[in-house]
C-alpha cells in the first residue's frame, strides 16, 4: 500500500504494473491481495483518511492553544505530504467511493475563528479566508516535500514562517503606510 500511496500522489493513473515495480513485487503478487484496482484505491484511500485522522486527534491532545494547533497540523500533515496529496489534490476522484466523505472542515473554521478570537490570527480576515490560506500553505509543503531534497522540518518551518507571516496580528490593513 505504501508503494500505492507514493506512486498514485504523484499520478493516479498509474498502472498497477507500476505500483508492483516500486513495491519490488510481481503484477500477480499485488493481484493476489488486491485483485482489482479498486480495492488497492479503496486500502489506500482508507489508509490515508486513518493517518489524517489520527494527525488530528493527536493535535486535539497534544496542543494549549488553536495556533499551537494549527501550527501542529500543518508541521505533522508535511510529514505525511503524500497522504495529503493523494487525498486532496483532485477529492473528485473519490466521488461515489462509500469511503469518502465531504472534504469541508468545519473543525478547521472552527480552530481558525478560535485562534483569532485569542488574537493570533487577524480576526479582521475572513475565517474562510484563513483556511484557504491554510490549506494552500499545506498544498505548497506538501508538494514540495515530494519532490524537493529539502529536510520535511525546513519545509514545515517555511509553510509555518509564511502562513503566520500572512495571517498573524500586528501587520498593517491594506492601504496602511507601513
Amino acid at each position: 500500500m505504501s508503494a500505492a500511496l507514493t506512486v498514485w500522489a504523484r499520478d493516479f493513473t498509474a498502472a498497477l504494473s507500476d505500483i508492483a515495480e516500486r513495491a519490488k513485487v510481481s503484477r500477480s503478487t499485488l493481484h493476489r491481495y488486491f485483485p482489482e484496482r479498486q480495492d488497492l484505491v479503496d486500502a489506500v484511500l482508507l489508509d490515508a483518511l486513518q493517518t489524517i485522522d489520527t494527525i488530528a486527534r493527536a493535535a486535539n491532545d497534544g496542543t494549549r492553544s488553536p495556533l499551537d494547533h494549527l501550527i501542529y497540523l500543518l508541521r505533522s500533515f508535511v510529514e505525511v505530504a503524500d497522504h495529503v496529496v493523494f487525498l486532496f489534490t483532485d477529492p473528485g476522484r473519490f466521488t461515489g467511493n462509500p469511503h469518502w466523505g465531504d472534504t469541508s472542515d468545519a473543525s478547521l473554521r472552527a480552530l481558525i475563528a478560535a485562534a483569532q478570537a485569542d488574537g493570533a490570527l487577524d480576526p479582521d480576515l475572513p475565517t474562510e479566508w484563513v483556511e484557504g490560506i491554510f490549506n494552500a500553505h499545506l498544498y505548497v509543503a506538501a508538494t514540495t516535500a515530494q519532490q524537493a531534497n529539502v529536510p520535511k522540518h525546513v519545509i514545515a518551518d517555511n509553510a509555518i514562517r509564511t502562513f503566520l507571516g500572512g495571517v498573524a496580528t500586528g501587520r498593517p490593513a491594506a492601504g496602511e503606510a507601513r
